[in-house]
């Protein structure tokens, strides 16, 4: 395996995390296109090397035999991640990732790609206590509101409703990271589904955060309705989301990783949950739903 911490790069994007997760995303010569519009996706502007780990696009080499990694990477410093458009190799240690990719992949496999390398910038948040979530994100009054729902039951939905004065971040991911001080911000994250399906090129301020005042799991119903839940209630739904947020590398895991890997959501949501307020939200096909979120927020902003 190349070492990537020597290896001259010739561009290089920024990714900075509220809670000290921050990467190199880069590639080697033949991949700039694709780190260049994967930056761009994302808002990350061009810098300089530094300390981060590094997030590297290359070919895969085809001229090497990678069987003895498969076979035996739990006895290296290595783990393995066949995602099919894209084989992952992430560093236990130093978390650098090399990501590997055919030279001849079209469109929507380079999405693909990219979608699946944020798994490991995930992992290493969940190392320090945070928690990727299957959400919509919306700013209101400097805070952040999460819309927690199972796909297809009104993320998108509800914050396409939000008025105006509301800011949408995203409507699929958001991580939320939690600082030195113990504080939770959310980070917008790309609806990848619009890149794969062709309907739009929308752009997402990744590095752009807000404080998590709220978070709100949806349902269907004949009318708008606020409930609060408990934090054990919570805790649960947190880490159902965040599971759904993980699929992708959560289905190639096995054994004592999985295990590790529930552990850390488990713990993070519990911690979280201890934190910030948790609702059950019902939401009608034509009411006011935002009313009566803002007034839980204006409650809270009272107290």
């Amino acid at each position: 395996m190349r070492d990537i911490t020597t290896y001259h790069y010739t561009k290089i994007y920024n990714l900075i995390l509220n809670d000290g997760n921050n990467w190199h995303i880069t590639s080697d010569k033949d991949n700039i296109p694709i780190i260049d519009k994967f930056a761009g996706i994302m808002n990350l502007k061009e810098s300089q090397p530094d300390v981060f780990p590094k997030l590297l696009f290359t070919n895969k080499n085809k001229k090497d035999d990678y069987t003895e990694y498969k076979i035996n990477h739990k006895d290296t410093e290595w783990e393995y991640y066949d995602c099919g458009v894209v084989h992952i190799w992430c560093h236990r240690i130093d978390w650098n990732v090399i990501c590997e990719i055919n030279d001849d992949l079209s469109d929507t496999d380079r999405y693909l790609a990219m979608w699946h390398s944020l798994q490991c910038i995930f992992r290493r948040s969940l190392q320090f206590g945070g928690i990727p979530f299957h959400t919509g994100l919306a700013e209101y009054k400097g805070q952040g509101v999460l819309f927690a729902a199972t796909s297809g039951t009104g993320k998108s939905t509800c914050c396409r409703r939000l008025p105006s004065y509301w800011k949408v971040l995203c409507d699929d991911e958001a991580l939320i990271v939690c600082d030195n001080k113990k504080t939770y911000s959310a980070h917008p994250f790309p609806t990848w589904s619009e890149y794969l399906n062709k309907r739009a090129e929308n752009k997402w301020d990744v590095q752009y955060s807000v404080p998590v005042s709220a978070i709100f799991f949806l349902e269907q119903s004949e009318y708008d309705e606020v409930i609060p839940l408990s934090a054990e209630k919570a805790s649960i739904l947190i880490v159902s989301s965040s599971i759904q947020a993980m699929e992708k590398t959560w289905k190639r895991m096995i054994g004592e990783k999985k295990i590790v890997m529930l552990k850390n959501i488990f713990n993070n949501a519990f911690e979280m949950a201890k934190v910030i307020p948790a609702y059950r939200l019902r939401v009608s096909l034509n009411g006011r739903f935002w009313e009566e979120i803002e007034k839980i927020m204006a409650f809270m902003e009272y107290k």
